[in-house]
């Protein structure tokens, strides 16, 4: 009869180079024969014999192929495998769209991998987004996060802001911007800054339920590009 030590090992050799695995999934997934303490002690045993390596807490991979650094194995888990569960946040948010050229050896970004509500590992600070992250609610984020930091932006470039600005209204996406702002929690004046930017390029939008037509929010200039 084949060890659950050797069960395990066998797993991990299954797998393609460089993949991340949370021993607590697979765990539930394939070895619930075995107490959680054996499981894990048997998974501690064999990283600490170099036969598989852990990055963080509850994370293990197999082998890091030469050339791929930690910090890529780790990105490529927390995006998921089609890049749909993850997204960067911060400073790498904002070179994406060459809002800034300032550059962060911080790495931070949304995931749906992580079940805490935030985890830190090396360089990366990874959070819990409180809705699922596809293409139209990512977008929505993105904005959000730009706008809300608006004025931290380092060295912010007014006229890539500007172009991005009109490239995401043209592209906006009204129920999906309703359903992050329905469990995501962002200020006032942030959404306020968003509808102004809809309202510049006259995209029909529903954020004024989230606003007060009593308060004067307090919101950038942007620059309207022609279309």
């Amino acid at each position: 009869m084949i060890k659950n030590r050797d069960r395990i090992i066998n797993y991990f050799d299954s797998l393609p180079g460089s993949s991340v695995v949370a021993v607590n999934s697979l765990y539930e997934d394939k070895f619930t024969k075995m107490s959680q303490d054996a499981f894990f002690r048997a998974v501690e045993r064999i990283a600490s014999e170099g036969i598989i390596t852990r990055l963080s807490k509850g994370l293990y991979v197999k082998k890091i192929e030469e050339g791929v650094t930690k910090e890529d194995v780790l990105l490529n888990y927390f995006f998921g495998d089609e890049n749909d569960s993850g997204m960067f946040i911060g400073m790498r948010l904002y070179n994406k769209y060459s809002l800034t050229t300032i550059k962060s050896d911080i790495i931070e970004l949304y995931s749906n991998k992580i079940k805490s509500n935030i985890s830190k590992i090396d360089n990366l600070i990874i959070k819990r987004p409180l809705v699922e992250l596809d293409f139209d609610n990512t977008r929505v984020i993105e904005a959000l996060e730009i706008l809300q930091n608006y004025y931290d932006i380092p060295e912010l470039n007014k006229l890539k802001f500007a172009r991005y600005a009109k490239s995401f209204a043209r592209g906006y996406n009204d129920e999906a911007a309703v359903l992050v702002l329905s469990n995501m929690k962002y200020k006032k004046s942030t959404i306020a800054f968003l509808k102004k930017i809809l309202d510049m390029y006259k995209v029909k939008n529903s954020l004024q339920q989230y606003l007060s037509y009593a308060s004067d929010y307090k919101v950038p200039t942007v620059q309207k590009l022609a279309r």
